[in-house]
């Protein structure tokens, strides 16, 4: 399992604070990485336990469509929610006060498959292709091999997730920290 959790302080009060995170729509909106074509809670209605999101992301030159589960909402403090994407994965958001702001924290906690792995270690798709054939027989040259190699691919895309999820949540600072600000 991987677990990437980044903390950011935003001045502004915890319950402004969790009712952007509260709104998928508005949340996703804020990722630099992401373009929503569709978010929409199931049945209307604000978020609740239980409730089901529906997300339609363009992530570069790829479409991710999947679905989320709020396992746990304790208003103006946590949401907990579990997805059902092909890489299952549980992000809690938290929220807390701070220094006459808050300390929002997003952690995401998933087992990354395979090609997660590669796509994050090897740039071109010839070398991909070439270590998909020959990356199976080098625990018969090497028994640490293998072991080796994903510890690396975990911690590069470690890396790389908690650089986008840094962008992420420092575009929700902006954001937020502008509409106190009066700007808009």
């Amino acid at each position: 399992m991987l677990t990437v959790s980044r903390s950011i302080h935003i001045d502004a009060p915890v319950e402004r604070v969790f009712a952007l995170m509260a709104d998928p729509l508005a949340r996703s909106r804020l990722h630099p990485d992401a373009e929503p074509i569709r978010v929409e809670i199931e049945g209307g209605g604000p978020l609740r336990a239980g409730g089901v999101v529906h997300f339609r992301l363009q992530i570069g030159n790829r479409i991710a469509d999947y679905r989320t589960r709020v396992r746990e909402l304790d208003p103006a403090r946590r949401i907990v929610s579990l997805s059902d994407s092909a890489v299952p994965f549980e992000v809690r958001i938290e929220t807390e006060p701070e220094d006459r702001g808050t300390r929002l924290t997003q952690t995401e906690t998933f087992e990354p498959s395979d090609d997660m792995l590669i796509e994050t270690s090897v740039a071109d798709s010839l070398t991909r292709k070439v270590l998909q054939v020959i990356e199976p027989l080098m625990p018969l040259f090497d028994p640490d091999y293998a072991r080796r190699i994903r510890g690396r691919q975990e911690e590069l895309l470690t890396q790389r997730l908690e650089k986008n999820l840094d962008r992420w949540l420092a575009a929700i600072k902006r954001h937020l920290e502008q509409k106190a600000n009066g700007q808009d």
